[in-house]
């Protein structure tokens, strides 16, 4: 069987554009390896007279070669000074003598071209243009200078190689630095948009362990205040003890089908239940609970938000409290739905450490545009605030 993972649309694009990339790099090398046929044929030239020329291709070649391959480690590097010391002299060189050998040696000055790209690759934007033009101008100027003596005479306007060879140095550049370039944007583009995705993942963890936070902590404050609940009942009222227990079972049972819920993304957190089983939770636990406002009020999207609120004060209320009062009030009024739980009896502990649930609920709430408050009130008591638009979707 063929282990080879299937690729996604993403990665198939991602992967056809650098091949494209690469394609157009190796288009620049082959007419850079035309260049020299091209010289023999257009102007006559062998391998003894223009053994200089050869040379300075070779070398011009190599130049070109290692600097693909500085790009394809770092692309977007620009390139070293003795690289662009010894790329202009070379590309100079050989644009000049090339033009030296006749006007049909205009040609050689693709590689001059080329070369300029390589230097200019990686610059910024006014320092390349005022490369290339400084490169153009002189190429058209002594190019022009280079050719009028020899065509003295003959209908060939000096200007047309001189024109064609500042044209290759003008235009050519743009095989190189663009195909690079290309494949630094490709680059650039799926790095991006494998950061977003790694981000996106740790979002969703992190939204999870809130999740799980919520749930687990919630019920296992339960089940643990119910077990001591009825660890001391059992022998003075064993009804009641037993009765205890099989809430202690309901609560576990409801938390393992909220944790299979919240792995299908479907677990409810809706105000008027949550408000029943805190109501329930508080007077097993002998609170005085006060509840002013109706649930039903609140939209399903803003009620779902403050339910979530409510299970997470009830846990605080049940570990970082010994309460004998708690009053919940539920407000939506003026296009804002609002959740206030104050309760007594809190015990004393350190204020700069809010906790994690606290703290994933401030985050829960700033991504549907609420504000969470959450801090000590007169006289032992406590007090949490959440707010937000009525409307949230």
């Amino acid at each position: 069987m063929d282990a080879t993972p299937l690729l996604g649309p993403e990665e198939r694009k991602v992967r056809a554009a650098r091949r494209f990339g690469r394609i157009g790099l190796a288009m620049t090398i082959f007419w850079l390896l035309t260049v020299p046929a091209y010289g023999v044929w257009l102007a006559g030239l062998d391998l003894v007279s223009g053994w200089y020329l050869f040379v300075l291709y070779v070398v011009a070649f190599g130049l070109h070669l290692w600097r693909i391959r500085q790009h394809m480690a770092a692309l977007g590097a620009r390139a070293p000074w003795w690289f662009v010391v010894v790329a202009t002299v070379v590309g100079i060189a050989i644009t000049l003598l090339g033009l030296a050998t006749g006007y049909p040696g205009f040609i050689w000055s693709l590689v001059g071209g080329v070369l300029l790209g390589d230097v200019v690759a990686g610059l910024r934007a006014r320092w390349m243009m005022l490369w290339i033009g400084l490169a153009t101008a002189f190429t058209l100027v002594a190019g022009y200078l280079l050719t009028a003596p020899s065509l003295v005479g003959t209908p060939i306007s000096p200007w047309f190689p001189a024109g064609c060879a500042a044209f290759f140095v003008a235009t050519m550049w743009t095989l190189d630095v663009e195909r690079l370039w290309w494949l630094k944007a490709v680059t650039d583009l799926d790095d991006s948009r494998r950061t977003a995705a790694e981000l996106a993942t740790a979002r969703e963890r992190l939204r999870l362990a809130d999740d799980l936070h919520d749930i687990l902590g919630h019920a296992l404050e339960v089940v643990a205040f119910k077990s001591e609940l009825a660890a001391r009942l059992q022998e003075g009222d064993p009804v009641r003890a037993r009765v205890e227990m099989e809430e202690v079972q309901a609560v576990a049972r409801r938390s393992l089908s909220e944790v299979r819920a919240l792995v299908r993304d479907t677990r409810p957190t809706d105000l008027g239940t949550e408000l029943a089983g805190a109501r329930a939770v508080l007077e097993t636990a002998g609170v005085d609970l006060v509840v002013r406002g109706d649930p039903a009020g609140v939209g399903p999207a803003a009620g779902n938000v403050l339910g979530r609120v409510l299970r997470e004060a009830m846990t605080n209320v049940l570990r970082h409290s010994e309460p004998s009062r708690c009053t919940i009030e539920i407000d939506a009024t003026g296009g804002q739905a609002r959740l206030r739980v104050v309760n007594d009896g809190a015990l004393p502990g350190d204020d700069a450490d809010p906790g994690t649930g606290l703290a994933a609920l401030g985050r829960y709430l700033q991504e549907h545009a609420g504000r969470l408050e959450a801090r000590p009130g007169p006289d032992g008591t406590f007090r949490l605030d959440a707010e937000l638009p009525a409307g949230v979707s």
